[in-house]
């Protein structure tokens, strides 16, 4: 009945457009926000917090959530959700699909200059600032980034290859206010996984890490990517098995999307078919109380909860201070040690691109893939301006410049 119901939804979403007043998300965000566990479809990653996408229920950083919800809905001054922090460019991994392939490792955001960032984006009204990297733990002020994120009231996750979740520095991590830890694996297979990453013994390494956290009573979760041939295999069930071993609360699925080294490798995207196989544990879950809660991306995308995240919900700054619409689009609108965030992300919310609701994740859509990513010159630094594969947005852009300097 729930699959007929979406596919109906899809359907009309397609003949009429996707909606633009996020209903879904206001009713969920108001029964989790005043009722809560009575409900029983409503199913917890741990009893404050429905997801770890999202901040517990009944903090300052929810409060602050449901609010840009409405206003967004109502046509008020909005800003986004989340931000993905790549806090640094150093990794211990090589892996072969890795995103930040043709990205300079040089000109780092200091200590001050990422406080900063963090500052403007409390500002903006962002409630999750998401810690990635390269690897963020070789960064030796991990714990002040945290902090400051803290500081402003939002709430601070880290994404990480698990390789150095060493007792201390889970105490470090847990001490600065580090909300959850999301282990990144490959595979749920050992040799598959250190394979994809380049490194022996990382499978073991993370499952490890992940073992100490979890025994710390740390919010942990698992979070991978679905190719063609691990949907063939049916990963997704080993995931879950895995989870429940470990005691591991929430898996978080994404689509494997071509970007980084396998940026214009447009057959690796899933058919509507390879992503309904996911998407049956996405809503099959919700009857397990046990858990753990799973979070298949290519389903909150879905136009009817929360369509493409890239600019609307979330966006992306890179280590060097580029700002991009989320972490797997490679295409910036300017860099926060030149202009404030403020300013870049009112260039990027009229944008003609970003400026509407989509059906789906942009980076898995061939007409955005055929007009943004593949006029991306092939020897190009990453993220490329997007001004420069958008001659629309870029003639926009000079009128705008030109008015504000008064020269028309």
């Amino acid at each position: 009945m729930v699959k007929k119901s979406r596919i109906l939804r899809r359907k009309f979403y397609k003949a009429f457009g996707p909606p633009t007043f996020p209903l879904f998300m206001v009713a969920g965000g108001w029964i989790l926000k005043n009722l809560g566990p009575p409900f029983p479809f409503i199913k917890f990653a741990r009893p404050d917090r429905l997801t770890y996408h999202l901040p517990p229920a009944k903090s300052t950083a929810y409060l602050r959530f449901y609010q840009n919800i409405i206003n967004r809905g109502l046509g008020r001054e909005w800003g986004p959700h989340a931000a993905t922090l790549a806090v640094t460019a150093q990794c211990n991994a090589r892996c072969i699909h890795c995103s930040a392939y043709r990205r300079s490792a040089a000109h780092t955001l200091n200590t001050e200059e990422w406080c900063r960032t963090i500052d403007q984006c409390a500002q903006l009204g962002m409630t999750d600032l998401i810690i990635t990297g390269g690897e963020p733990l070789l960064r030796p002020d991990l714990d002040v980034i945290i902090r400051q994120i803290v500081k402003n009231d939002c709430v601070a996750d880290l994404f990480t290859n698990g390789s150095l979740l060493t007792r201390e520095n889970l105490e470090m991590l847990r001490r600065a206010g580090c909300h959850t830890i999301f282990v990144s694996l490959d595979s749920p297979y050992a040799e598959e996984h250190d394979t994809l990453r380049g490194v022996d013994g990382l499978f073991d390494a993370a499952i490890q890490g992940i073992q100490r956290a979890v025994d710390m009573g740390m919010a942990v979760g698992i979070s991978t990517y679905m190719g063609k041939e691990a949907v063939r295999k049916g990963y997704q069930h080993r995931y879950i098995e895995l989870c429940k071993e470990l005691g591991v609360r929430e898996l978080t699925i994404f689509d494997l999307v071509p970007t980084g080294k396998l940026l214009k490798n447009d057959e690796i995207l899933l058919t509507d078919d390879e992503r309904e196989k996911v998407r049956e544990i996405h809503e099959g879950q919700w009857k397990d109380r046990k858990g753990p809660r799973v979070c298949y991306m290519a389903h909150v995308n879905d136009p009817h909860i929360m369509g493409c995240f890239g600019v609307k919900w979330q966006i992306h700054i890179t280590h060097n201070g580029y700002v991009t619409p989320c972490d797997f689009c490679p295409l910036h609108f300017g860099n926060v040690r030149e202009e404030p965030l403020r300013d870049i992300w009112q260039r990027m919310k009229i944008h003609p691109e970003y400026d509407r609701k989509t059906m789906t994740c942009r980076m898995q859509d061939p007409d955005f893939r055929r007009k943004y990513i593949h006029n991306i010159p092939d020897d190009a630094e990453l993220p490329y301006p997007i001004e420069l594969v958008d001659p629309v947005f870029r003639e926009l852009d000079m009128k705008d410049r030109a008015q504000a300097e008064g020269i028309a």
